[in-house]
């Protein structure tokens, strides 16, 4: 409100200065005709109206000139009129207020039209400061010829504001044919309405122009009632330009304040004649006259209603096509987001098919964790945050119609409601891609499960098969060798010589047999079904698990950084126990520290060791509630394998687990 009565006060100050200054000069007065008055009235509403129906600076510029050039026409301006030079005596001794008011107004239109030329229809490069100089180098003119006292100087004053004219007509000319001559396409529009304005002011301006050297050449072929006519070129053409073109961006508005004004004007004299028929039809059927008058107006507010919702519906179809356009959209894409459960699906919904349905230029959702912020080197017409309860999902960001009026106060509630709607159904595919994924996850897990069920299985009836094989060559075939070595050794005690030494190589044999037969026994027994694991690639899959996942408002579920070697060999148990306690640290940051990053680190010498970091909530870890055993499992699994177990935890900074386990001195000596 305040920058809109900013706007109009250059226009009323100019007005009001305009009306005194004419209101105080009788003879000015009389010598304005009604021709003159109609085309000032004219051109004077012409300028007003853009100013009124849409305000902004270029059109109070617009307004205001228009107003000094409406006051310029009223009265003609002629040469004739100038006082005789009076030698040593300035000229403005001689001039009456009315002549005074004229020369004043001309001298005002010349710096105000290099002005207006600048700034519309499209804004050029001219400085401020160009077009403050502009006008003071028209008021030293006006102000010489006025203290011209010497023909010379009159004639010499005269020629300058000539030529000053012809620069500004020149300039305004120019810059209408840049701008009309532009092949952008998106500067079609300007383009075009450049070239009606061009054409017009051509039309009455170069008349304008001429009529000064008619007349200084003693000619008067372009009377003033001839000047005034071409004058309407510039109103016409303006017109034109506003109804064809859009020119000022006042076509929607003006076309349905005159259709409307001329609708209710109707329906006003519809109702009339209802009331007025009725009446007259009514008064002779009845007994009682008085009461004609109360069934007819009764009678004529039924037919009225009807009447006024068919012809509103018929209206708004002619006048509002963009308004029943959107509200079509706005059904249909409450209706799309309703049965759409796909953050894809959502996406191409809002930035591609509900701005092509509504005429925008351009749409753009922005997702958490993305910034919330719009597009680059786009200005939006309408944004709102996406927020499903409390929690915000992202934010979303509408560019202006194509063509048409920007959005109303009733098509902003509506755009809000559908962010509204967009955000619930946005939470929704969240929520339902998560749950799709635990469920392939929960899958994968019972496959791997079963799979690993399987092979444990398998593992266990390979060591019984071990157990059995090595219980019968124990109770067998040791058994037969021992007997054999102690048959060597009794028969080598009575043997002859020649024997001896036969049966002594056969007792050495024997025993060797023994000796291996032994050492297989104990690598049967000895063979449980564990080997060795690449825990470098279980905890990468983990952390690549996590990091997969989508949280409950959209965005990665748990970002981690992963720090470790690139392979490290461990037994399979401490591999599994190691893996078991960091998805444990993992999950407890997913459900209670609220921090969507973690840092994993893994260290390998004498010992696995392995930190996990996050800068969530953190808790007190002394003060841990009943109930919950995830720390304790992890403490108690790690302890087992004599290991070592350390949690550090504040309030609001975050928490590090770390822990070491073990490594066999065998495994250590064959990776070195």
């Amino acid at each position: 409100m305040k920058k809109n009565i900013l706007l109009f006060l250059p226009i009323i100050i100019t007005l009001a200065i305009e009306t005194i200054a004419f209101g105080g000069t009788a003879q000015i007065q009389s010598m304005a005709t009604a021709f003159s008055a109609l085309v000032a009235a004219l051109m004077f509403v012409t300028g007003l109206l853009p100013a009124l129906i849409k305000p902004q600076a270029s059109h109070t510029l617009i307004a205001c000139f228009a107003t000094v050039f409406a006051f310029f026409l009223l009265v003609p301006f002629e040469l004739r009129d100038l006082p005789a030079l009076q030698p040593g005596s300035p000229l403005y001794h001689f001039i009456n207020a009315q002549l005074l008011l004229r020369l004043v107004n001309a001298g005002i239109l010349l710096p105000m039209a290099a002005h207006v030329s600048a700034r519309f229809p499209r804004r050029t490069d001219l400085s401020t400061r160009t077009i403050v100089s502009g006008y003071i180098f028209s008021a030293i003119l006006l102000a010489a010829f006025l203290l011209s006292s010497l023909a010379w100087q009159r004639i010499v004053t005269l020629g300058l504001l000539f030529l000053w004219f012809t620069v500004v007509v020149v300039f305004f000319i120019r810059n209408l044919l840049i701008i009309a001559r532009d092949a952008n396409p998106e500067h079609q529009p300007d383009a075009q309405r450049a070239r009606v304005v061009m054409f017009s002011m051509i039309l009455a301006e170069v008349p304008l122009w001429l009529r000064p050297l008619t007349l200084a050449l003693g000619l008067d072929i372009f009377p003033y009632n001839l000047l005034l006519a071409f004058q309407l070129f510039i109103p016409i053409g303006i017109a034109y330009a506003v109804l064809r073109h859009d020119l000022f961006g006042i076509d929607r508005i003006l076309r349905r304040t005159l259709v409307y004004g001329a609708v209710s004007l109707l329906l006003l004299t519809l109702y009339l004649f209802l009331t007025t028929s009725i009446t007259t039809l009514f008064e002779n059927s009845l007994a009682s006259r008085p009461l004609a008058p109360i069934i007819s107006l009764f009678v004529a507010a039924l037919l009225f209603e009807p009447t006024r919702k068919l012809i509103q519906t018929w209206l708004d179809k002619l006048l509002y096509p963009d308004r029943l356009k959107f509200q079509a959209a706005i059904q249909s894409m409450q209706y799309l987001l309703g049965r759409a459960n796909r953050r894809e699906e959502i996406i191409h919904l809002l930035n591609d098919v509900f701005p092509n349905q509504i005429g925008a230029e351009w749409g753009s959702l922005s997702l958490f964790p993305e910034p919330d912020v719009p597009p680059a080197n786009r200005i939006p017409a309408w944004n709102s945050r996406l927020v499903a309860g409390s929690v915000s999902v992202g934010g979303y960001w509408l560019g202006a119609r194509r063509a048409g009026p920007a959005y109303d106060s009733d098509e902003r509630n509506r755009l809000g409601a559908l962010a509204g709607q967009a955000a619930l159904a946005l939470a929704y595919a969240n929520a339902y891609e998560s749950l799709y994924e635990l469920n392939q996850n929960l899958e994968t897990r019972v496959k791997e499960q079963t799979a690993q069920a399987l092979s444990d299985q398998k593992s266990i009836a390979a060591y019984e098969e071990r157990q059995r094989i090595a219980r019968d060559l124990h109770d067998s075939v040791t058994q037969s060798i021992f007997g054999m070595n102690l048959m060597a050794r009794g028969l080598k005690a009575s043997a002859p010589d020649s024997f001896k030494s036969q049966l002594a190589e056969l007792e050495t044999l024997a025993g060797d047999i023994l000796k291996e037969m032994r050492l297989l026994l104990d690598q049967l027994r000895n063979a449980e079904g564990e080997s060795n694991a690449d825990f470098a690639e279980s905890i990468r899959g983990l952390c690549e698990a996590l990091s997969q996942r989508s949280g409950y408002e959209g965005g990665q579920l748990l970002s981690i950084a992963l720090e470790m070697p690139d392979g490290v060999i461990l037994p399979k148990q401490i591999a599994d126990e190691a893996l078991w306690v960091l998805r444990e640290a993992l999950q407890n940051i997913i459900k209670h520290s609220r921090s969507r990053t973690a840092q994993v680190e893994i260290k390998k010498d004498s010992m696995l060791r392995a930190t996990v970091r996050d800068d969530g909530n953190g808790f007190d870890a002394g003060a841990m509630p009943p109930g919950h055993y995830g720390l304790r499992g992890m403490r108690e699994r790690v302890l087992a394998l004599d290991g070592e177990f350390e949690i550090d935890s504040k309030i609001g900074v975050g928490t590090v687990i770390s822990f070491a386990l073990p490594i066999p001195v065998m495994l250590q000596t064959t990776e070195g």
